[in-house]
């Protein structure tokens, strides 16, 4: 009888378990996450996740598009959301907790027309600040989303010149760009070839970097910052240690940008960032 109430117990168990469920929240940002179109489900995030989510068996996965405001707003609620490759800073620290880094990807680049560019004299790379103190030029950035600590703390000081927007979708801006609604995007190289090659704006921009930032950058996973985050954050942790090392996570990673002209420090960046410094903490355990 009590080997009967147990194994009832343990099954019981096991379910409540199985039952847990991990809401992903994304925003649509061509070629990161793609919900749209002939290449639906096949941006570098979207694969990435995939072989995530494989490892992580123990938890159902329900993926949500979002805006960015929406998917803060519930994390600062506490609900039970993870988001793939969340930008940190010290106003997020206080409702996020973060795995260790999941996501790479080339830094934020300015994104303007080639004729404007050249009228201006714009060279690499850009100082974004002269953009809005010798040009007075304006851009338009989502409402909520972080660009880095020193390119949001620029865009701060020139309120004037900064438009937000509030939306689930990068592709708006860029049909807004088009539209010449504003002068320049702050926008990673990737999304911008992309927006390029399936024709949301011309081929009639170029991108260039901005001065005083990395070539790259490095993210992790954002889940709530409550007991069952810092569980899940545990069992994702758990679960990047095996996928990060699979050469199809690389290659995840890097999709989209075949070809293109720092690939091979794209890879020297993910080895030494992603695998070489994890590799370092396990050994010093």
């Amino acid at each position: 009888m009590k080997a009967l109430f147990f194994l009832i117990f343990l099954i019981f168990s096991l379910s409540i378990k199985a039952a847990e469920t991990i809401t992903w929240y994304a925003y649509d940002q061509p070629p990161a996450y793609i919900f749209n179109g002939p290449y639906k489900g096949s941006g570098f995030v979207n694969l990435s996740q995939k072989l995530l989510i494989k490892a992580l068996p123990q938890y159902k996965h329900n993926e949500v598009q979002a805006s960015v405001g929406r998917l803060l707003h519930d994390l600062k609620l506490k609900k039970n959301v993870c988001v793939f490759g969340l930008g940190e800073n010290s106003e997020r620290a206080n409702y996020v907790t973060y795995s260790e880094p999941a996501l790479m990807n080339r830094n934020v680049h300015l994104l303007i027309d080639k004729k404007k560019a050249t009228q201006l004299s714009l060279t690499e790379p850009v100082n974004l600040e002269d953009l809005f103190t010798e040009h007075n030029l304006s851009t338009n950035i989502i409402d909520g989303r972080f660009y880095g600590d020193a390119i949001d703390k620029v865009l701060a000081q020139y309120p004037n010149n900064v438009l937000y927007r509030s939306t689930s979708s990068e592709q708006a801006l860029y049909q807004m760009l088009e539209r010449k609604r504003f002068d320049f995007l702050l926008t990673y190289p990737s999304s911008a070839i992309f927006a390029i090659k399936s024709e949301v704006i011309s081929d009639n921009y170029q991108l260039l970097k901005i001065a005083n930032i990395p070539l790259f950058i490095k993210a992790g996973i954002g889940c709530s910052k409550t007991k069952w985050g810092d569980k899940v954050i545990i069992d994702i942790n758990q679960a990047l240690r095996k996928v990060k090392t699979m050469p199809s996570y690389f290659d995840a990673l890097s999709s989209w940008m075949e070809g293109y002209h720092d690939n091979e420090e794209f890879y020297q960046y993910f080895k030494k960032e992603l695998l070489d410094k994890f590799d370092k903490s396990i050994s010093s355990k």
